[in-house]
């Protein structure tokens, strides 16, 4: 019988395994499974999803990129689900530290099934995988955008007090952004994070998209399309929203001027954690909260403006699937979730601000008037959510994306 692996030619080491040598490789433990456009995972035997071990290509490597990122991440989750896996266990599809441990800890304490996460590092893996209808995951974490698009597709299930009761503790504006195919889960801003030993307060997006000199490699930016072109949008004075080709190009100029001050285009929170680089990023797009999380990861006085321009306002979504096989369970992990001590537990341990309203009252006094934890309404008025764009522009944004990071991959 053909393997799985002899379908796909990759009985023997990979062509770009072989070559790791000249590109380097990193191996760190990770807590769940990462899911990344150049990462491809192996579990280490004997052990369950707290174990794997991450073999990273770098950029340098990146060749034939969307067919080896379909097979990788197609291989990658088959071993995360195959053999060893406890009757009952619940795949989470998330970023990476994006949920408290000790959340994860009381949920299998009181029901007795586990939590796998699988991470993943830009919203184009994480959409791929959940399109792919074959992936084994039962709970996504998505964006308000992705979560129309995937219930219209009738990929999610819905989300109502018949099936999650504790729904009703949930501010009704979230409620609201995630069109009842998802718990709202929390919400922030999209802003820059930088390190006040190292630099300057940021003020504006022109600091981050025109750096000043010693800034030169020491900036990260993402690949998330919508993300990576927002900044720009703004300091020129267009919409997030905009759908004018004309436009986008004006932005894709301006962070094509930017690019050699680029270090790297990927996420900070995982960016900070590569050994060759992480010490030398100071300032960075992200998305508020990721500072505390930086901090307790790396140790250095990482901080987060909101730049005096504006910014979008986001709102992640939890959902389940159709497609799961543990539907029920699923949604019992929402419940859990959404519980008002449950939902202030996790939001209090990771510094985020919930959109629980039956949790804010539970939540620390100095955390709650924290307007780097909850924006206050000034600036909420300042910011507007992602509308839905077509798929002409989509792929518009996409391809300037692409674009923008081959120009930087190739100098």
């Amino acid at each position: 019988m053909t393997s799985r692996k002899e379908a796909l030619g990759l009985t023997g080491p990979p062509s770009w395994l072989a070559a790791r040598r000249d590109c380097g490789e990193r191996d760190d433990n990770a807590r769940g499974l990462t899911v990344r456009g150049n990462d491809f995972l192996t579990p280490l035997r004997g052990t369950n999803v707290h174990g794997f071990r991450r073999i990273v290509v770098p950029n340098v490597c990146q060749g034939a990129e969307t067919m080896l990122k379909s097979i990788l991440i197609s291989l990658a989750l088959t071993a995360a689900f195959s053999g060893g896996a406890a009757a009952e266990t619940l795949n989470l599809l998330t970023w990476e530290k994006y949920i408290s441990p000790r959340v994860v800890e009381t949920w299998t304490r009181e029901t007795g099934i586990e939590l796998n996460q699988i991470f993943f590092d830009s919203g184009e893996d994480r959409d791929r995988i959940i399109a792919g209808g074959n992936s084994e995951i039962d709970i996504a974490v998505m964006n308000e955008s992705v979560t129309k698009v995937f219930l219209r597709k009738g990929l999610l299930d819905a989300v109502t007090e018949a099936t999650v009761p504790t729904i009703g503790n949930s501010v009704p504006r979230w409620r609201e952004r995630c069109s009842g195919y998802g718990l709202p889960y929390f919400w922030g801003t999209l802003g820059i994070v930088y390190r006040a030993d190292k630099v300057t307060a940021p003020t504006s997006w022109s600091d981050l998209l025109r750096p000043a000199p010693e800034l030169a490699s020491h900036i990260a930016m993402m690949t998330g399309f919508d993300d990576l072109l927002t900044p720009s949008l703004i300091l020129n004075g267009k919409s997030i929203n905009t759908q004018a080709k004309d436009e986008l190009q004006v932005a894709f100029a301006t962070l094509k001027e930017q690019s050699p001050s680029v270090r790297t285009y990927n996420y900070i929170m995982s960016s900070s954690q590569d050994a060759k680089i992480g010490s030398e990023l100071f300032m960075a797009l992200a998305y508020s909260g990721d500072q505390f999380a930086l901090a307790k990861s790396d140790g250095h006085d990482w901080r987060y403006v909101l730049p005096k321009e504006g910014s979008v306002l986001w709102v992640d979504c939890m959902g389940v699937l159709t497609a799961s096989k543990r539907r029920t369970a699923a949604l019992k992990f929402l419940d859990f979730l959404n519980r008002p001590e449950i939902s202030a537990m996790n939001a209090a341990d990771l510094s985020l601000p919930t959109a629980n309203a039956a949790a804010v009252p539970l939540l620390p006094a100095g955390m709650r008037d924290n307007p780097e934890v909850f924006p206050t309404q000034s600036v909420i008025d300042a910011s507007s959510f992602y509308e839905e764009n077509g798929a002409q522009t989509v792929q518009v944004r996409k391809r300037i994306a692409n674009s923008l990071i081959n120009y930087h991959d190739s100098r």
